[in-house]
C-alpha cells in the first residue's frame, strides 16, 4: 500500500457575481423582517376578516327552529289529520299559526321555481325552434 499524505478537505465556497448577489439579498432581506411582515399583515387581515363576520353574522331564531322539526316530524311519519294533532297538539295558536304560514311561504318558492323552470324550457324551445 502506498502512503498518501492526505489533508482535510476545505469547503470552498461559490464566489461567482450570482452568488454574492443572492447572498446580499439574504442579508438585506432578513428573514426576521419578512417574519414580523408576515405577522403584522396576518393580523390585520383576521381582523378584517372577523370585523366582517361580526356584520353578516345570522341569528337563527329558535321559534323557527322548532317550526321546522316539527315539520320535519311530520313528513317523516306522514301528514295527515291524527300524526298532525299528535305533534301540533303542545303548540299555541300562535305557533300554529306561524307553521302554516311557514308551509305557505315554501309553497310559494317551490311554485315560483317551477315557474322559472317552465320559462327556461319555453325560451329553449324557443331557440331550437
Amino acid at each position: 500500500m502506498k502512503e498518501t499524505n492526505e489533508k482535510s478537505l476545505q469547503l470552498t465556497t461559490k464566489s461567482g457575481i450570482f452568488s454574492k448577489f443572492v447572498r446580499f439579498i439574504k442579508r438585506l432581506f432578513n428573514i426576521n423582517n419578512i417574519n414580523y411582515m408576515k405577522n403584522s399583515r396576518e393580523e390585520n387581515n383576521l381582523a378584517t376578516i372577523n370585523s366582517f363576520l361580526k356584520d353578516i353574522k345570522f341569528e337563527k331564531d329558535p321559534e323557527n327552529e322548532i317550526l321546522l322539526n316539527i315539520q320535519d316530524e311530520l313528513e317523516k311519519v306522514g301528514i295527515n289529520k291524527e300524526n298532525a294533532y299528535k305533534i301540533t297538539k303542545n303548540l299555541s295558536d300562535e305557533q300554529k299559526i306561524k307553521l302554516l304560514n311557514l308551509y305557505k311561504e315554501q309553497i310559494k318558492i317551490y311554485e315560483q321555481r317551477i315557474e322559472d323552470h317552465k320559462n327556461r324550457i319555453i325560451a329553449i324551445r324557443k331557440k331550437i325552434v
